[in-house]
């Protein structure tokens, strides 16, 4: 095993150094962060921006400390793995300095993804790779960098193209104070449906100021934009005047690349906490009208939550899910769609009636579909109104 890796690093070395020739368009290498607690494992992630710029392959070193170590493989190798969806089979993972010892004193870990037979690009906003980072029983709380150094891309023909990098963190905390939960729904292709999200707290001595949460979608149930924006709403009662929320990735095209939103759940002025059970947003779902009929997640991701004075609380999340649905029957009288006749659409009915509205104004009402609607249509709308839509 170690022979092979040995063999890639240096066939990747060989790789990197034929790249000459600038290539169209830049990348950007970012490196994930995690949360946990003295002694826990956590996983990072480190992802490709590709920014245009077809990138066959990459390089980078992870320089961390020693209470938040990549951790080792019972081989003494990293304890990391290539994303298979991108089929970069000949990556590899080595510990430095050389010959360092993974327990006591390697600081870092370099880097190569590519392969010796798939010369296709990596899709942009891919996952490269992740690692596991063990943390020191004995860590310190706090931020503990992790520091993204040497990072090249490379395209067709060891072209060299310009690349950054990001860093990430470990955020060593104290135990789990509460959970951020995701809620789930249900609705017909081609309908837009809300879910909510909520927080229990388990530790009934913290204090919690705000929270964050990712939320990632599949592409046929989104959050849809609103200005630009993702359609979510903070729950008034929880007064938190600050809550944002933005697409991911960073950058996206809403209704084309994005995949998910991020939520900051805070308060400028408010000083009161959040209470177990609190709803603290919904937002609403734009389902595809070719989406098939089944369950759809809704993924909780990088929970977080801070202390009145922004320090960091360890929290948990819970997904979601959204559930494709047969599409209802027409409701007669439903003018608008939302399962309920209402009195303003019973008088659309009367206009129609009567003639002072047109039948495409609440084709609904047109029981029999003959293009008119009759005064037993509009009874049934006004049974409906008092009953309800089946």
């Amino acid at each position: 095993m170690t022979v092979s890796i040995q063999g890639a690093l240096r066939t990747a070395a060989a790789t990197f150094c034929l790249m000459a020739a600038s290539a169209a368009g830049a990348a950007v290498i970012e490196v994930g962060s995690a949360t946990g607690r003295p002694g826990d494992d956590v996983t990072i992630t480190v992802s490709l921006r590709s920014m245009d710029a077809a990138v066959l392959g990459t390089q980078n070193r992870l320089d961390f400390d020693r209470e938040t170590p990549v951790a080792a493989l019972p081989n003494g190798q990293p304890d990391c793995v290539v994303n298979p969806q991108i089929d970069k089979t000949a990556t590899a993972f080595r510990f430095l300095p050389l010959d360092c010892d993974p327990a006591a004193d390697c600081q870092s870990v370099r880097v190569f993804v590519l392969s010796l037979t798939n010369l296709e690009a990596i899709p942009d906003a891919s996952a490269l790779y992740s690692c596991r980072v063990a943390i020191a029983e004995d860590a310190t709380l706090g931020t503990h960098p992790l520091a993204n150094r040497e990072v090249a891309a490379s395209a067709e023909k060891g072209q060299s193209i310009p690349t950054t990098g990001t860093d990430g963190a470990i955020e060593v905390v104290a135990g789990t104070v509460g959970s951020i939960d995701i809620g789930s729904a249900s609705a017909a292709a081609g309908t837009t449906t809300t879910f909510a999200v909520t927080f229990s707290l388990s530790d009934p001595l913290a204090v919690v100021a705000g929270v964050q949460n990712d939320i990632i979608f599949d592409p046929l149930t989104p959050i849809p934009a609103t200005d630009g924006r993702p359609d979510c709403t903070v729950d008034a009662a929880i007064d938190r005047d600050a809550t944002s929320f933005i697409f991911l990735p960073m950058g996206c095209t809403p209704g084309d690349d994005c995949s998910g939103v991020r939520a900051f759940v805070l308060s400028t002025g408010n000083p009161d906490p959040l209470t177990d059970g609190t709803t603290l947003y919904s937002c609403r779902l734009a389902i595809a009208a070719d989406a098939p009929l089944g369950s759809y997640p809704l993924v909780a991701d990088m929970p977080l939550a801070s202390g009145p004075d922004a320090e960091i609380l360890a929290v948990l999340a819970s997904d979601g899910a959204v559930e494709v649905i047969e599409r209802p029957p027409p409701c007669a009288g439903d003018c608008d769609g939302n399962r309920q006749v209402a009195i303003n659409e019973l008088l659309v009915g009367v206009n129609i009636i009567t003639g002072a509205a047109q039948t495409s104004v609440c084709s609904v009402l047109d029981v029999d579909a003959d293009g008119t609607i009759t005064i037993n249509e509009l009874i049934q709308a006004v049974n409906n109104a008092l009953s309800g839509c089946a």
